[in-house]
């Protein structure tokens, strides 16, 4: 082993939308072959989203394959290729009708979603939010019309607010209990509180015996920063915002670049 690829990570935590996939949703040739690469030589390879399970493991599909998935923004982790459930938190019960009660009644318009153990179940208008290529179902009249089950998290968005004002009414409305994050898309999650990428990767890193200074993320939105503070090396890609690259140790070609496959190849050189 050359002195380049002693300096490989024991686990990668990497973000989907703005950092793996490229901007039409795809996730180039180049990209999965370094993850290939990488995962041959021991490498864990973690699947870090705000995504729910089922969109994310579509990720996971075109990437052809990944150990672990990070997803709902830490709500959720997954090993692989077993599927077994590592970590499954969801709000507290009665805490979804209370908030889209409150919220609709402070807010004029709102629209909600609400994602379940595997999927989400959305009003109209949330499918035109959604990067290209990403399932979803028809559209509902009514969130609080579904039949009683866990929700791990509610998303939100407005037609008529900018993203920053409507997040503003949103933080005078919720309190504590929730989470209020984005992931660089036109609206709001609200999940369970003190949960993130971070705090879902230091309970695995712990279960698989590996130091935090052997770890990479790679991440391009604000609910990436708390992994990128985290991880012993972390990189935001040159398309996030500045917020982003202040909480990272470097900056990466952008994900129209395949700067994920950039930084892992230049490893191996």
């Amino acid at each position: 082993m050359n002195d380049k690829t002693s300096q490989l990570p024991q686990l990668i935590a990497i973000d989907v939308d703005g950092t793996l996939a490229r901007s039409d949703g795809s996730i180039s040739d180049r990209t999965c072959e370094s993850i290939r690469r990488l995962r041959k030589t021991g490498s864990r390879i973690v699947i870090a989203t705000g995504r729910p399970w089922l969109v994310a493991f579509d990720s996971v599909e075109k990437l052809g394959g990944a150990d672990f998935v990070v997803c709902s923004n830490g709500a959720m982790t997954v090993e692989l290729p077993s599927e077994e459930i590592l970590e499954d938190i969801y709000l507290p019960q009665d805490l979804p009708e209370y908030l889209v009660k409150n919220l609709r009644k402070e807010i004029p318009g709102i629209s909600f979603a609400y994602e379940f153990t595997r999927g989400v179940k959305a009003e109209n208008g949330f499918a035109e939010r959604l990067p290209p290529g990403v399932p979803l179902g028809p559209p509902i009249d009514d969130v609080l019309e579904l039949d009683p089950r866990p929700v791990r998290k509610i998303l939100t968005w407005h037609e008529k607010y900018e993203l920053s004002d409507f997040g503003t009414h949103i933080q005078k409305t919720v309190t504590d209990n929730v989470e209020i994050t984005s992931s660089g898309l036109n609206f709001f999650e609200l999940g369970p509180p003190d949960i993130n990428k971070a705090t879902a990767l230091e309970k695995l890193i712990s279960t698989l015996n590996i130091k935090k200074e052997d770890t990479w993320a790679f991440g391009d939105e604000q609910n990436d920063i708390d992994m990128l503070k985290w991880a012993g090396r972390s990189y935001a890609m040159e398309n996030a915002e500045n917020s982003v690259k202040e909480a990272a140790n470097f900056v990466a070609p952008s994900n129209d670049e395949d700067g994920v496959a950039v930084i892992i190849e230049s490893v191996f050189q």
